[in-house]
């Protein structure tokens, strides 16, 4: 089975100029429009502690791609922060 994997960043903004965390991520696509996300290196306290304020704040953030490409997504999660499910949103779906 051919996996093809590569690299990006999960990013939250608090406004166009203002980035409040920016994690580093491996990704696999599992649709056109859906990824499966492996935080990478593993979070540290404060980094975890960090993810899940933002996630209680909002489960929204950017995909930022090696190429720089970008696209918004809803991120999931299981329980366990350094697996997560990503799935792009459209404008409308963003508050």
């Amino acid at each position: 089975m051919n996996v093809d994997t590569d690299l990006a960043h999960l990013e939250w903004w608090a406004n166009p100029s203002t980035c409040l965390a920016r994690i580093p991520l491996t990704i696999e696509a599992i649709a056109d429009d859906a990824w499966n996300a492996t935080a990478s290196p593993a979070f540290d306290q404060e980094t975890r502690e960090g993810l899940e304020f933002l996630l209680d704040l909002s489960p929204f953030a950017t995909l930022r791609f090696k190429n720089d490409a970008v696209v918004d997504v809803s991120v999931g999660h299981s329980g366990d922060l350094k697996q997560l499910r990503l799935r792009a949103v459209s404008d409308t779906e963003l508050p």
